[in-house]
């Protein structure tokens, strides 16, 4: 294994990722507005548990589900707070 090959290949990842992340935070924003539009809760606690559990059906290795879940919560987290 070659430490820098192997980072430079979490940083090509982490560039992904982030990108993602930006498209789902306006995504969020827009969810936010008809919302507040349609007089609807910011929380959904039955999407949210749904998204978790599709999530952690994307993984290969399941050893990973606590990890997915906790790092899911955060993005739902502050996604809700983008929509207040």
């Amino acid at each position: 294994m070659d430490l820098n090959s192997v980072r430079i290949e979490i940083n090509k990842i982490d560039k992904e990722i982030v990108a993602c992340m930006e498209k789902r935070f306006n995504l969020a924003v827009e969810i936010g507005k008809y919302k507040k539009e349609n007089n609807l809760p910011v929380y959904d606690e039955v999407r949210e548990k749904k998204v978790i559990e599709s999530c952690i059906g994307y993984l290969n290795n399941k050893n990973y589900a606590s990890h997915i879940e906790y790092i899911y919560m955060q993005i739902m987290n502050s996604s809700k707070e983008l929509q207040l």
